[in-house]
């Protein structure tokens, strides 16, 4: 005789819970993904003390920005508690131009501490790194860390060539905390796919060169106007020699019977 075992049944409380935890997991992980609170820096941030202020550089944040031209330069400030970690990160789109600039022309940054000491942070890595919640692509420069001090903190941005750029700072992610001397807080994906998708301007000081250079190209392959007179004047003084020619020698013929008849002459 078969036993008949009878199924244990899911309480209805544990499926629920699953279901919410499911619903929270689809809410939180993409803004986990994110991981960093974007800010645009614009024109008028083009000194550190006209930029962001940053109360504290342990929360995330991620600042995007354009140089439109060589050696402009964007800035902001930071504070942080004295002896807590200072992580920074400088990136690039992996995206032309700035994925095909040689290492020169990469954007750098200077970080000039509350005692007033300056580092300057150049190009030192080449790692792609892709962000998935945004779904954009990036080439990373640099990492610096150190430990921070009680002060305020400036942060230049610069480079030799037109770029856009992206500097990371902080660990601790707090979603919509207060940021000084930013008046017009983009934010959200809509901005940062017009900032990923718009291309710094062309460099114009190549674009003379290249004209120029153009310029001097056709000049040297046009024949030279003086030349052309030149060799005009030569033609037409040998076309003058050579109708010239038969004449001479006619009068030379003539002279010469000239003077064999005058003897002839004479004797009659």
């Amino acid at each position: 005789m078969a036993i008949k075992t009878a199924r244990p049944k899911r309480k209805p409380g544990r499926l629920g819970a699953l279901i919410f935890l499911t619903l929270l997991a689809v809410i939180v992980l993409p803004t986990a993904a994110q991981a960093h609170d974007p800010l645009f820096l614009e024109d008028q941030h083009d000194e550190p003390v006209d930029g962001p202020l940053l109360p504290d550089a342990r929360i995330s944040f991620a600042l995007y920005g354009t140089l439109p031209a060589p050696q402009d330069q964007r800035g902001f400030q930071f504070e942080i508690p004295p002896g807590e970690r200072l992580n920074l990160s400088l990136l690039v789109p992996d995206l032309e131009p700035e994925n095909a600039l040689p290492r020169e022309s990469l954007p750098s940054l200077v970080l000039t501490r509350p005692n007033e000491t300056v580092l300057v942070l150049e190009p030192s890595i080449r790692e792609q790194f892709a962000e998935p919640y945004s779904r954009t692509n990036y080439v990373r420069l640099l990492d610096h860390s150190e430990v921070g001090s009680e002060g305020t903190y400036q942060v230049r941005i610069t480079g030799a060539k037109p770029s856009r750029f992206t500097v990371s700072i902080g660990y601790i992610e707090a979603f919509g905390t207060p940021v000084g001397n930013m008046a017009n807080r983009s934010s959200g994906t809509g901005a940062l796919t017009q900032w990923y998708t718009t291309p710094p301007p062309p460099d114009q000081n190549a674009v003379e060169s290249s004209v120029v250079e153009q310029q001097k190209s056709t000049i040297e392959t046009m024949p030279s106007s003086t030349t052309s007179s030149v060799a005009s004047t030569v033609s037409s003084e040998e076309t003058g020699d050579r109708d010239r020619n038969p004449l001479l020698v006619v009068g030379g013929l003539v002279a010469l019977v000239v003077i064999a008849l005058i003897p002839l002459v004479r004797l009659r």
